[in-house]
């Protein structure tokens, strides 16, 4: 990321008019909250939550580079994507961990303590955002990968959760409470989207296309496919919960090869067995994967998923008969490192 880049991810609320809709949106609920008095305790259970998730989506549009949506109805509710919460969580352990380390070391050791929770915050975001997991987002070997992956430009996010404390503290600490809450509101939008953009640099999360809407027929047809790929699923999850991985991945390479969107179910299947407790199987299903998107020619989704595999397990390496096509996938999308990296492999 240049100073350029981050300073258009600065002025990026501003840029986008979806993005703008929603920091006013937000402003006036949060201006009701203030207003309601305890009734807006009931008002802010649905709102913080949402504008976290909100956040979150900011973050992973732009790291794919395009932009966010508004907040829909469904922001509101605590059903699906229940990873997207997962910032406001973290937010508020370290939030609880200031106030403790105030009453035990003052006002040095709330400073320090806030230098190194800047430093870390972004890269749980980020890991979050591409991973789509809490628990790899807080896993120190994922936030040492990816702040190695993303180079200087990764300390322009703390940078900017910096300023952002510096410019409500001291530049602007006389504004009126609304015009406070207003610039606070826009400045977490600002840097959860600079989270997001310092990942574009080594292209650490898949771009995917807007799909487009379905007829009717076309959903019920979707919906059949999903509940049969998730017995599938299911299924192969009791043959790996017995350590019998082997079965479960042949019931699963099984079905692919009758699936009606083979393309589609690889990654479905790889995304859902993700979501395991025990993530063995899903990085010994994405080398087959993998395979199959070097047979066909694929080579920057080939790229993307041995990175997404690597942040996970940075031992995970492809078969030993896909590393010199993994190898020539590296260096075709500019990836010097990975291509290095499975070279002394």
């Amino acid at each position: 990321m240049t100073i350029r880049e981050w300073l258009a991810e600065l002025a990026f609320p501003v840029r986008s008019t979806a993005a703008l809709v929603a920091v006013i949106t937000f402003f006036v609920l949060f201006e009701l909250i203030n207003l309601a008095g305890l009734l807006g305790l009931w008002l802010a259970l649905a709102v913080a939550p949402a504008f976290f998730r909100y956040l979150t989506m900011i973050g992973e549009a732009r790291a794919k580079g395009i932009d966010a949506e508004p907040p829909g109805i469904e922001y509101f509710t605590l059903v699906g994507n229940t990873w997207t919460f997962f910032p406001a969580v973290l937010f508020a352990l370290f939030a609880f961990a200031a106030i403790r380390i105030a009453d035990a070391f003052g006002v040095t050791g709330v400073v320090i303590f806030g230098i190194l929770a800047a430093a870390i915050y972004p890269a749980t975001v980020s890991v979050l955002i591409i991973t789509h997991s809490p628990v790899q987002s807080i896993n120190p070997v994922a936030i040492y990968r990816l702040i190695s992956l993303s180079g200087d430009g990764y300390w322009y996010a703390p940078s900017t959760l910096l300023l952002a404390y510096f410019v409500l503290t001291e530049i602007f600490d006389g504004l009126p409470g609304p015009l406070t809450r207003l610039l606070a509101i826009y400045l977490l939008v600002a840097t959860f989207a600079v989270c997001g953009a310092v990942t574009r640099k080594r292209r650490l999360i898949d771009e995917v296309d807007i799909p487009t809407a379905m007829e009717p027929d076309e959903i019920a047809v979707a919906e059949q496919l999903e509940q049969q790929r998730t017995s599938v699923l299911n299924h192969a999850y009791g043959f790996a919960s017995r350590d019998n991985r082997k079965g479960g991945l042949d019931h699963v390479y099984k079905w692919l090869s009758e699936d009606p969107d083979p393309v589609a179910g690889w990654q479905w299947f790889f995304e859902h067995m993700l979501r395991w407790e025990v993530r063995e199987p899903s990085l010994f299903f994405a080398q087959e994967y993998l395979r199959r998107l070097l047979a066909g020619g694929e080579q920057v989704n080939a790229v993307k998923l041995m990175l997404r595999c690597r942040m996970l397990d940075e031992s995970w390496r492809p078969l030993a008969g896909d590393r010199p096509a993994a190898i020539a996938a590296a260096r075709a999308c500019n990836n010097e490192d990975l291509a290095s990296v499975l070279e002394r492999s």
